[in-house]
């Protein structure tokens, strides 16, 4: 294989990248459906197909998988595929998402970034949301037939990551009252977590500590700030009752500050102690049929929590810990994303997708800090050809 110009640059030159991979709320369906024309990538989604067909052999009745679980036929033919709102359900997103961005990783390491010169080139690595799940398996530096077994053993973990998520927060359906309410704040598509941007760190708890207050929001009513993304923008997470009354106890400072109140296509409060019970639901019900051998010492690069900062390779085994990561714990994007910019040996930051939007959180966290790197993202097709030059 020839090495790609980017990597063999960065060898020769004492640098490293920063890999990151991509959330919730991104599309990723046409992504998918264009990677499945790619022939280098027959045989990960191959695995890929026979993985989910297990699933769906055993949980493929349940009521939250009511269109099916069968991407094939989803990939083969997209204007077949179950509509938006169906493929934006956790126990579908969150598989769909993480083969998306396995699927960039595999071809660029097929096409110019052979495995073990890509991990010797690279610093750390860590994801957004559920990115940090891609993360640690790519951190395993695995190749061939050893890394597909791993990328099934993860399909199965973060589809049963989102199902028990889902488990917690069954409701699809928010009330048309909330929704008529939204619609006169000018809001559409109310769901379990909202973008808030404009507000700093301490504004925006400052606030959400008043609308629980005095609102009397306790419990599962509380308001949980979920995701702080980057200096000026983060997620809150609650019932969309909740975000609701929070909207309106600041629609006013909001709109004269211009600040922005956008709903995420996403359906379970992810990142927060609404979901706490998700780990004991999945621990004790699909934990069994979920192999997941893989510890902190497996991992062949330093890979950075999302909630602390903290190298995953200090700790044991990942399974609950990565699990907690994604749906009851906060993220905090400028703790996973630190070497960056405490590191002066990486000098480029590949992001593997779906979509641009990690990409523009860690590139916001650079802006604020007056710090420049090169950024490139496998998603774009304009910036995928610089990554695989040769």
């Amino acid at each position: 294989m020839t090495s790609a110009k980017l990597l063999t640059g960065t060898l020769q030159n004492s640098q490293k990248f920063f890999l990151q991979f991509g959330g919730q709320g991104s599309p990723y369906l046409k992504e998918l459906v264009k990677l499945y024309a790619e022939p280098e990538l027959k045989e990960f989604f191959e695995t890929s197909f026979q993985t989910l067909g297990e699933i769906a052999a055993r949980d493929g009745k349940n009521p939250l998988l009511s269109e099916g679980l069968d991407f094939k036929s989803w990939i083969e033919n997209p204007d077949a595929a179950p509509n938006e709102d169906y493929l934006a359900r956790a126990p579908i997103s969150v598989p769909g998402i993480f083969m998306t961005q396995i699927a960039n990783y595999v071809l660029v390491s097929k096409r110019g970034y052979p495995t073990a010169d890509l991990m010797k080139a690279t610093g750390a690595l860590s994801g957004h949301s559920q990115g940090v799940i891609a993360s640690a398996l790519v951190g395993l530096g695995k190749e061939g037939a050893d890394f597909l077994k791993a990328y099934a053993d993860f399909l199965k973990f973060v589809f049963y990551l989102g199902f028990n998520g889902q488990k917690v927060y069954p409701n699809f359906q928010v009330s048309e009252e909330i929704v008529k309410e939204n619609e006169a704040n000018g809001d559409k598509n109310p769901a379990p977590m909202v973008a808030v941007i404009g507000y700093s760190k301490d504004e925006l708890e400052d606030r959400v500590k008043q609308t629980n207050d005095s609102l009397g929001l306790k419990g599962q009513d509380t308001v949980f700030i979920s995701l702080y993304n980057t200096p000026d923008s983060m997620i809150l997470s609650a019932l969309p009752s909740s975000l609701l009354a929070f909207r309106k106890q600041w629609k006013a400072e909001m709109d004269e500050k211009k600040f922005k109140f956008v709903y995420l296509k996403t359906t379970a409060p992810f990142h927060c102690p609404f979901m706490e019970t998700s780990l004991d639901k999945f621990n004790a019900e699909d934990a069994s049929v979920v192999p997941f051998p893989y510890t902190g010492a497996d991992l062949k690069v330093p890979v950075y929590s999302i909630f602390d900062g903290h190298n995953l390779q200090k700790d044991g085994n990942l399974r609950d810990i990565l699990f907690k990561m994604v749906l009851i714990e906060p993220l905090y994007w400028d703790l996973a994303i630190a070497p960056i910019f405490n590191d002066s040996a990486i000098n480029t930051i590949i992001d593997f997708g779906p979509s641009v939007v990690s990409q523009r959180l860690t590139g916001g966290h650079l802006k604020a800090k007056n710090i420049e790197k090169q950024s490139l993202c496998a998603s774009n097709a304009k910036e995928l050809k610089v990554i695989l030059e040769v």
